[in-house]
């Protein structure tokens, strides 16, 4: 589906989320479902506990309004569809309304099987969600073992259209390596440091290099990508060398004999939590460039469907599994639904006192700077 969507179709979408600031994760996550729906022609509403600058800015320019952050406002029923990340169900109002839907297709993104937040398996989940997208096997594995019967589809952190391209010829040893990374794992940054200056290094995140988004046009301009999580299925889907490693480790260049083990960890460096030092990383990176390369040049086209994104936002538009009256019913039948709904709301002011005290000590800090007094030069 790559027009506005025909007469009929759901127009009113919910996206909600437990936080929304950094260029990061989850965040992005967030964004690009935004982006997506509002091509094809959707009344957005997005909400977050936390909202602030830059990711804030980037989801109201794409959806048309300002980030909601007041649950009470937040109706459920009264959208045609909703995609849900980390535990925020238990914040809404599911009392009749006369803006009620008959019915609304709840999608659940499940985006760890590690973080509280994004893990899924709170009992709202249960009677609320009629698809989850979990963002790689290992996560969908979790869901199954802690009882989820919703149907769920991996999505392995999909790239959108626009990373899609064809192979583009490269040199003999990388002259240009996109780094993204909001960890830094100080190995890699000492083999950052020893590949310049022969070789530009652009580093993005928020351990020390420029914050932005990635956009398509720099993931096709590097002749390496180095990362994890989010960036691989950029990488990937460019068809430029990636090599992945952090702060977990990992398995330095994808090949055909290490992807499906990374992809199933989605992409983390945990699938074999490989460490190199600084000195090995930079001596693998110029000298087994050419396996980088080799596997990016491979067509694999099918293979790399599965990390085209369109196609598992689209299921945001398939039929509810039940209507909303019946999901109030069990809402109301079900024990425990009132304690769950006051957790819901203590993690809710536990993180946005965290992200207010966090952004209080960093004012000082900028503020404490501007008095210190320059140094005189030697």
């Amino acid at each position: 589906m790559n027009a506005g969507l025909s007469t009929g179709q759901p127009r009113r979408l919910l996206i909600a989320t437990n936080h929304l600031q950094h260029l990061a994760g989850s965040e992005v996550v967030a964004l690009e479902t935004a982006q997506h729906f509002a091509a094809r022609g959707c009344d957005i509403t997005v909400f977050a506990n936390w909202a602030a600058a830059p990711m804030a800015e980037l989801v109201a320019a794409a959806t048309g309004t300002p980030v909601i952050t007041d649950p009470n406002r937040i109706r459920p029923f009264s959208y045609d569809m909703a995609y849900v990340q980390h535990q925020v169900l238990g914040l809404f109002d599911y009392r009749p309304g006369d803006d009620e839907r008959p019915a609304t297709r709840i999608v659940a993104g499940r985006l760890s099987r590690r973080s509280y937040l994004e893990s899924g398996g709170w009992l709202h989940d249960r009677i609320l969600v009629d698809h989850v997208l979990a963002n790689s096997a290992l996560t969908a594995e979790h869901l199954a073992r802690v009882g989820y019967d919703a149907p769920t589809t991996v999505f392995h952190n999909a790239a959108p259209d626009d990373f899609f391209r064809p192979f583009t010829e490269k040199p003999a040893i990388p002259r240009r390596i996109l780094v993204v990374s909001n960890h830094l794992d100080p190995a890699l940054a000492d083999a950052m440091m020893r590949l310049r200056p022969d070789i530009t290094v652009d580093h993005v995140g928020e351990a020390g290099g420029r914050v932005t988004l990635v956009t398509p046009a720099m993931i096709a301009g590097a002749d390496l990508v180095i990362s994890i999580g989010k960036t691989v299925p950029y990488a990937l889907a460019s068809h430029v060398p990636v090599y992945v490693y952090d702060h977990f480790g990992g398995p330095g260049y994808l090949d055909a004999d290490n992807v499906d083990a990374a992809a199933r960890y989605n992409f983390s460096g945990r699938c074999c939590e490989r460490r190199l030092s600084g000195a090995q990383i930079a001596a693998e990176i110029v000298g087994s460039y050419a396996k980088g390369v080799a596997f990016a040049r491979e067509p694999r086209q099918a293979w790399l469907e599965r990390f085209r994104q369109p196609p598992y936002l689209d299921r945001l538009f398939d039929p509810p599994l039940a209507s909303n009256a019946e999901k109030r019913r069990r809402l109301i039948k079900t024990a425990f639904i009132a304690q769950e709904r006051m957790l819901a709301w203590h993690v809710r002011k536990s993180h946005v006192q965290c992200e207010t005290l966090a952004r209080q000590v960093a004012a000082l800090e900028q503020r404490l700077q501007a008095m210190e007094p320059e140094r005189p030069a030697a």
